[in-house]
């Protein structure tokens, strides 16, 4: 209650536009409801049918893979406007999630493979429909937001997002106990319709915001010449390709490592993939100015650092250097939740600045659908990497080298492939990293503690 209570505080003060709060309030109850369909738990209910890393992976690979629907789709934005665009597709994907729900049902009546057949094609549905309409976020939020206060809303909005999320998992490993049944998944999958049918409510308070005299009311071209032609904006493509290539997968192969293969209960997975959002959350206190002060840059590049850390951890557990055990994961999770959010907010902000006002919805567009397409093809490769390779064990150097020990070292190479292009990225007034480290001693809880 406290900590929704500071959140509430923090939505009252801000300086944004009248209904914005309702747009903070819809993330809060939109990430209670997707996080149930869209991480950790449909993972658990497709790894109980059965499913093997190939296809753990594809299912991870969906939700980014969906988001090519955004090129199309972005032509209309201007037709139809943004908000019609928002609210019509999260509508629309709730008809999935209610078919989710007589899946578990069907045990008895369909055998575990059919029940997973059907469930890969209704996710699908539900991604679908929502790549088509996430098209309109960026220039909404873009429109909607002024340049100066954007990390200041990115870190606001994560918080209510993380919120939500960190809700959710809580509830949920609350819930399913050590041997979740069909019935419980269903129950899961009702409360993840109901809770996306109330965010609807409020995402139809926040006020739209008219695309450009240029775009509005027809169907707009795209300048594709002048997309790929921009030097800053296929820099930042760059970044977020190798970015996605290296997280694309990661929760789902964790929570198939930790089951399958470390043989962690549900609710341990349930609530150690819960720390990740308590990560999150430190955003808020770690960003709070300094994102719109410092720039993206630094913070993305602090982010990797840490994540490469983070992967290297789980990496050797996997290879039975490190001893495994929950307060281990937990804080492993919080630490990539941290990293996630951080970069991510980064990213986000860096690409609104980036991106020209005319033809925006394009830009954006190209922008979603490669770091979008590479995460979602990636888990599928990833996974298939793992089950190729699940037979093959040696001892090098003291680790011990399977499939889990390759996967998370080919992600950290990555990582640092996506740390030496973020150092190429162009952002106006960035500060270096060590001014970012400098900032954080500075201001240090700790420092203003020993003060005291």
């Amino acid at each position: 209650m406290a900590h929704s209570f500071a959140l509430r505080q923090a939505a009252t003060k801000s300086p944004f536009p009248d209904g914005v709060q309702s747009l903070f309030w819809f993330f809060f109850l939109n990430f209670l409801s997707c996080q149930i369909i869209m991480d950790s738990p449909i993972f658990l209910y497709a790894e109980s049918l059965g499913a093997s890393a190939t296809i753990m992976g594809l299912i991870a690979g969906m939700t980014p893979l969906m988001v090519i629907f955004q090129i199309p789709a972005a032509a209309h934005v201007g037709r139809w406007g943004y908000r019609f665009f928002i609210a019509t597709g999260w509508t629309v994907r709730l008809l999935f999630v209610l078919g989710l729900v007589f899946v578990p049902m069907m045990d008895g009546v369909l055998n575990s493979q059919s029940q997973l057949a059907l469930l890969i094609v209704l996710l699908f549905a539900f991604n679908m429909i929502r790549g088509i309409a996430s098209c309109a976020w960026f220039p909404w939020i873009r429109g909607l937001i002024p340049e100066t206060i954007r990390g200041r809303y990115l870190t606001l909005e994560s918080a209510f997002a993380n919120a939500g999320s960190l809700l959710a998992f809580l509830l949920v490993a609350i819930y399913l106990g050590k041997s979740p049944t069909s019935g419980q998944f269903t129950v899961l999958f009702a409360f993840s319709f109901v809770m996306g049918a109330v965010s609807i409510a409020f995402i139809r308070r926040v006020p739209d915001v008219a695309p450009p005299e240029e775009e509005a009311g027809k169907k707009q071209q795209a300048p594709w010449a002048e997309i790929f032609a921009a030097k800053p904006f296929r820099k930042l493509l760059w970044t977020e390709l190798f970015m996605a290539i290296a997280l694309g997968g990661l929760a789902a192969f964790t929570v198939k490592y930790l089951k399958a293969e470390a043989g962690m209960q549900a609710n341990h997975i349930m609530l150690a993939s819960a720390a990740k959002f308590v990560g999150a959350l430190g955003t808020l206190w770690f960003l709070k100015t300094r994102l719109d002060r410092l720039g993206s840059r630094p913070v993305i590049l602090f982010g990797l650092i840490m994540g490469l850390v983070c992967v290297g951890v789980f990496g050797l557990i996997a290879g039975k250097v490190v001893p495994l055990n929950f307060y281990a994961v937990a804080g492993l999770y919080l630490s990539f939740g941290f990293v996630l959010s951080s970069v991510t907010m980064s990213m986000t902000r860096l690409a609104m600045a980036t991106v020209p006002r005319l033809g925006s919805s394009h830009y954006f567009a190209v922008y979603a659908v490669v770091g979008n397409l590479a995460m979602g093809l990636s888990p599928t490769l990833w996974g298939v990497m793992i089950d190729v390779l699940s037979a093959s064990k040696s001892i090098w150097l003291g680790v011990e080298w399977n499939e889990y020990t390759l996967y998370f070292a080919g992600v950290a190479l990555v990582l640092l492939l996506t740390a030496v292009a973020t150092l190429r990225l162009e952002e106006v007034k960035a500060a270096r990293l060590n001014e970012l480290f400098l900032d954080l001693v500075r201001h240090s809880p700790l420092r203003s503690w020993l003060r005291n």
